[in-house]
């Protein structure tokens, strides 16, 4: 469920604010429109949430991306058994 608050009623009442965002998003207004969402996440989505939003970091899969369509690349279950075989013979 989407809660909308101002920014009056943000700053005044912060920590309940980011309780509510637990429950569901909370957009926060100013002048009645829309000026950021807060949406609650946990330790484990941090990293995950922040390469997803990072321009450089997206920059960087394009760019491997058009390097792997012009030049080919391997499939993963050949690296697999590539690896596979190699560990098999550090093994011995």
């Amino acid at each position: 469920m989407v809660q909308f608050i101002n920014i009056r009623q943000l700053k005044s009442q912060l920590s309940e604010v980011i309780r509510k965002s637990r429950k569901g998003d909370v957009v926060v207004t100013s002048r009645g429109k829309p000026a950021a969402i807060l949406h609650s996440i946990s330790e484990e989505d941090i990293e995950d949430y922040l390469l997803a939003h990072s321009a450089k970091f997206q920059k960087s899969v394009n760019a491997s991306y058009a390097e792997h369509q012009k030049k080919g690349g391997v499939s993963l279950d050949k690296l697999i058994a590539e690896t596979e075989k190699k560990l098999g013979r550090l093994r011995r």
